[in-house]
């Protein structure tokens, strides 16, 4: 094998260009004059179709009723000489003939000729019997231009099928060509486009640093200190309401058994509220009025069923559940921490009013939201490195294809060096 030569993607197209280039010009040109025959017939055919509308115009003249009385389907005659031609001119119009020889554009040429040729098949089967023998010199000329282009496309696909299958295989590689061009500008494309992104996110991070720095001073103020102390208690008070409602959860599942098979009377309301502590027991609690009155009635409900062993709960539960009874209804635990409760959060609210608290509060906003932007900065450039690498990929494997096709076509082995 002959040394491979490296070349670059212009050197690489000259190369090839060169090698191909008098058997691309020589199948062209052929092809060319294949569909400047066609034309010629398409013209003559034309002008053939032109003759037959004029030539039944003229014999109209004579009026409808004369003709009628000349000879037997001599008018019909007339009348299908003059739609003849106007058929043939209308499908004739519709041929477009290529501006440029290459296979796409002749492939296409074929299909739109063939197609018309169908038309014009349809119609002189149609309307031929109707013609002869009155017009015979017209309709013999015409039907015989029809069947010079209907050879002439046979002569068209034969081109194409045969010898203009080597050139077909060099345009492809000119379209793969193409195809890395364009392949290398959307890579270069996205190169800047990384770099931008990875640009942005440098300096927004750098932006978040210092925003969190200037947090963190801010949060050391004493107002904020405060702050931060309520809402601890406000959150130690959350957990200690909810730890006590939700050790009643299992009764209170036990009692809604009992209320819904109807073993347990339980007035609509009622029955809502005890629904609504099962599935929600702290916000339920917390909407309550001041005495957590409808809690309590449930619970002295619950503890007389205890008493009479209709809930059906162990010794542990049992037992639990008097202790909360007696801490809620008796010793009003719950209403207390939930004084306690109301007033930190009136407190906490107050806090939160003051303008110091409100810069922190705006501070954080803002490194949230720049939190968010360098996440969706960060997100574009991970489908940007995605999209690169796929389009590297797609690159290699033109490049793979271009040389393999130019090696069959040449016999030359050439490789193909880019810069990715």
């Amino acid at each position: 094998m002959k040394n491979m030569s490296t070349l670059s993607l212009t050197e690489f197209q000259k190369k090839f260009e060169k090698v191909t280039e008098k058997k691309v010009q020589k199948t062209r040109k052929k092809g060319k004059q294949i569909i400047k025959n066609i034309g010629k017939v398409l013209e003559s055919l034309e002008e053939e179709a032109h003759d037959m509308i004029r030539k039944s115009k003229e014999e109209l003249k004579e009026g409808v009723e004369v003709l009628a009385k000349k000879k037997a389907g001599y008018l019909d005659a007339v009348r299908s000489l003059e739609k003849f031609g106007e058929n043939i001119v209308n499908t004739t119009s519709n041929i477009k003939m290529p501006s440029e020889i290459t296979h796409e554009s002749i492939t296409e040429f074929y299909k739109n000729l063939t197609e018309n040729l169908v038309t014009l098949e349809r119609t002189k089967n149609k309307l031929d019997h109707k013609i002869h023998p009155y017009f015979i010199i017209l309709r013999t000329r015409a039907k015989g231009l029809i069947k010079k282009l209907k050879d002439a496309s046979d002569a068209l696909k034969k081109f194409i099928e045969t010898e203009y299958i080597d050139v077909e295989n060099i345009e492809k590689v000119y379209n793969e060509l193409d195809a890395i061009k364009k392949l290398l500008k959307q890579l270069d494309n996205i190169k800047k486009q990384i770099s931008s992104l990875e640009h942005k996110i440098d300096l927004k991070e750098s932006e978040l640093e210092k925003l969190k720095l200037k947090l963190t001073e801010m949060e050391k103020q004493e107002q904020f200190q405060e702050l931060t102390r309520v809402e601890q208690q406000i959150e130690a008070l959350k957990t200690k309401i909810a730890s006590i409602l939700n050790g009643l959860r299992k009764p209170l599942k036990k009692f809604l058994n009992l209320a819904t098979s109807g073993e347990v009377a339980l007035k609509l309301e009622e029955k809502e509220i005890l629904t609504k502590y099962i599935s929600e027991p702290f916000n339920t609690f917390i909407n309550e009025d001041n005495d957590a009155s409808k809690l309590k009635i449930l619970l002295l409900k619950m503890d007389v069923l205890a008493r009479e062993e209709k809930l059906e709960l162990e010794k542990r539960l049992t037992k639990k559940l008097q202790r909360v009874l007696e801490n809620v209804v008796n010793q009003d635990i719950l209403k207390k921490l939930s004084n306690e409760y109301m007033s930190l959060l009136k407190e906490r609210k107050e806090l939160l009013q003051k303008e110091e608290i409100q810069k922190v509060i705006n501070e954080r906003k803002l490194i949230d939201e720049m939190n968010k932007l360098i996440d969706r900065l960060k997100s574009e450039l991970k489908i940007a490195q995605n999209n690169l690498q796929e389009v590297k990929e797609k690159i290699e494997t033109t490049v793979s294809i271009i040389e393999e096709s130019v090696q069959k076509i040449t016999g030359i082995p050439l490789k193909l060096s880019l810069e990715l």
